[in-house]
């Protein structure tokens, strides 16, 4: 009879063993399934069906997503160069730095009389350590090149501070690359494209000396423009033989962002003098380029390496102290007038912004708008009042557009149209080196006094040809290319910061480019060509640690994979493994004694076949009669074979 006490379960009513038939079907099924057995009667520790094994793979997957974390930690380094290497070079620089900050700090002015000692001692200091190494060589390149056009140096006539330089590096460049040896193909990859593209802009000379009164014009007036051509590409061999590994390229980084910023800090007494000038013609600072559109252009492609920095090391306290020297920095842009550089930092900020992180340009960019629009008073109005000076104030609508434009802007759609026509005409070999000025006058509506075609797009293609046009576009491509993939280094953080400085430089320099013939002497693209051989040596290293982590295997022939291959391979494997060498001449063996039957080659390997087949429908010999055996399989394969020859005949 039935319990009626509310409180007693169910299972009171029974004894234990009530469901001992139930229990013992089920540890039947699972013994038969092969499953572990399951106590029902116990009660799980959560609700829900799995509840128990939900929590152990979520806690695994935690678990496991912690140790990436920490790995990637471990193996993340922060790259920068070694100060052993740095130390010296430094040293030495800190001794010119302290003797131009006191010519500063007293009015300049100082006699020749101490001056030239002066420079003669440290220019022995460098010439001797040439005879030892290159880096303090190269320091000293890349830092004074940017000042050439302010302190000339000039030792004797044609002779000044720029040649001494770049004739002692390339001495000194060519001095250890015969002593490490170094063969052509040593060169990282894309070194090939900037010697063609060299040799096809040099050539261009033949073609001005063609023109009449071409060669007379060539040697008067532009001899010297030719030779800064050509200097930019023997500086960049220079660097490519002095940078040949990866703590020599970081360092190289490190001197050219110290060039950078002394340019910077030596333009500030400049904006400071002419701050609060009635004009803007009158307010641009011209910088040591002294032209304030190439110097703009400078400063807005060499500024963005180190903001690529501040992004990579955004989360180290350290790099906050760069925020007053890039507000001072951009200041410094701001007062050179430039529109075309405006537009290149923009771009170039937005490149690096891109390659940190799409998460981390929206933030940024979504920030700065914002501020924008609820505090407009911030823009300057020096940027407002240049960009409205594109057009004129008080122009009437009816009048045509183009005499609507400033006389800047007018004069440069003058030019533009003047170097696609000698684009046209000669698309090939161009008008030669220098034969836009010479020949402008026929190719211009109006007369202008300006005579450079303001874009180096059109510099190259009208007077070097679409070919040297197309090679420059490659190098530009190349140069984002690398930078694009060093950016993706997770490794290294420093190599990390040159690839998204790389790129983003690249594409400031681009746009640079567009808006005025820049790139047409080492003091303007000495940064750029540096730079591209940085990236050009990490790739090259890249790629041999890479081949270095994962070796290709030795080719083999068809038969290693099986476990056969040469005899040579035979003996390798039977001297690790410590067992006999197989003989494999024969393929029908004895499976009682192992014994060969006679046969080699191809014969046995049919023959080995038909004795399978044969074993397979149960009419094998016996195994105590291997001879037997094996006599017959022979006599079917004699058969066969001859039965082979006759239908070939046939």
């Amino acid at each position: 009879m039935a319990s009626t006490n509310p409180f007693q379960s169910a299972e009171d009513e029974f004894p234990e063993d009530g469901d001992m038939f139930g229990k013992a079907r089920r540890q039947r099924r699972s013994a038969e399934a092969g499953e572990p057995e399951v106590d029902r009667d116990a009660r799980p520790g959560l609700r829900g069906a799995g509840g128990s094994s939900r929590v152990q793979r979520k806690a695994s997957r935690r678990a496991r997503r912690i140790e990436r974390v920490e790995s990637e930690k471990i193996e993340v380094i922060s790259g920068w160069p070694k100060l052993e290497g740095l130390k010296p070079v430094l040293m030495f620089l800190s001794m010119p730095a302290v003797l131009v900050m006191a010519i500063t700090l007293t009015g300049g002015n100082w006699p020749s009389s101490i001056l030239y000692p002066i420079a003669l001692g440290l220019g022995l200091i460098v010439g001797l350590s040439a005879l030892k190494g290159v880096e303090l060589v190269l320091a000293c390149m890349i830092i004074y090149l940017p000042f050439s056009k302010v302190f000339v140096v000039p030792l004797a006539p044609g002779v000044n501070g720029t040649n001494m330089l770049v004739l002692l590096g390339l001495f000194a460049a060519l001095l250890r690359a015969s002593t490490l040896r170094q063969k052509l193909n040593d060169w990282p990859p894309g070194t090939a494209l900037v010697a063609i593209f060299g040799v096809v802009t040099a050539l261009s000379v033949v073609t001005i000396s063609l023109l009449p009164g071409g060669r007379t014009y060539f040697l008067y007036n532009e001899i010297l423009s030719y030779k800064a051509w050509i200097d930019q590409f023997i500086f960049y061999f220079i660097v490519l033989m002095c940078v040949r590994d990866v703590e020599s390229a970081k360092r190289c980084v490190v001197y050219m962002l110290i060039g950078s910023v002394l340019v910077v800090l030596y333009s500030v007494p400049e904006m400071l003098e002419k701050m609060g000038r009635s004009t803007i013609e009158k307010s641009r600072i011209e910088g040591p380029h002294l032209q304030s559109n190439n110097f703009g252009g400078f400063v807005a492609y060499t500024l963005l390496p180190l903001v690529a920095i501040f992004f990579i090391y955004i989360k180290d306290l350290r790099a906050w102290l760069l925020t007053p020297y890039f507000l001072l920095t951009a200041k410094v842009l701001i007062t050179t007038f430039s529109r075309g550089a405006y537009l290149a930092m923009v771009a170039g900020g937005f490149m690096a912004g891109w390659f940190k992180g799409r998460g981390f340009l929206a933030f940024w960019l979504t920030l700065v708008m914002c501020f924008l629009l609820v505090f407009p008073s911030l823009i300057p109005d020096s940027i407002l009042a240049r960009m409205d000076s594109l057009t004129h104030p008080d122009a009437d609508s009816s009048i045509p557009e183009e005499e609507k434009l400033d006389k800047s802007s007018e004069t440069r759609l003058v030019m533009w149209r003047a170097g696609a026509q000698m684009i046209l005409e000669s698309p090939v070999l161009g008008k030669g080196f220098k034969g836009f000025p010479y020949l402008k006058e026929d190719y211009t509506e109006i007369a202008v006094k300006e005579s450079d075609p303001h874009s180096m797009y059109l510099y190259i293609g009208s007077q070097m040809g679409l070919p040297a046009l197309a090679l420059f576009l490659l190098i530009l491509g190349y140069s984002f290319n690398l930078g694009r993939l060093h950016a993706s280094n997770e490794q290294d953080r420093f190599i990390k910061a040159i690839g998204i400085g790389g790129a983003a430089a690249t594409a400031c320099y681009a746009v640079v480019c567009v808006f005025g013939s820049r790139a047409v002497s080492l003091n303007f693209t000495a940064y750029f060509w540096a730079y591209l051989v940085v990236m050009q040596v990490l790739k090259q290293k890249m790629i041999v640690a890479e081949a270095a982590r994962n070796p290709v295997a030795d080719r083999t022939n068809a038969f290693a994979d099986s476990g056969n291959g040469t005899r040579g391979d035979r003996r390798a494997r039977s001297a690790a493994s410590d067992e006999p060498e197989p003989d494999l001449t024969s393929s029908v063996r004895c499976p009682r004694t192992g014994r060969r039957t006679g046969m080699r080659g191809a014969a046995a390997f049919q023959a080995a076949s038909m004795q399978t087949e044969a074993e397979s429908t149960g009419q094998s010999a016996s195994v105590d009669e291997p001879e037997e055996s094996a006599g017959i399989v022979s006599s079917r394969l004699r058969s066969k074979l001859r039965r082979n020859r006759g239908k070939g005949a046939l």
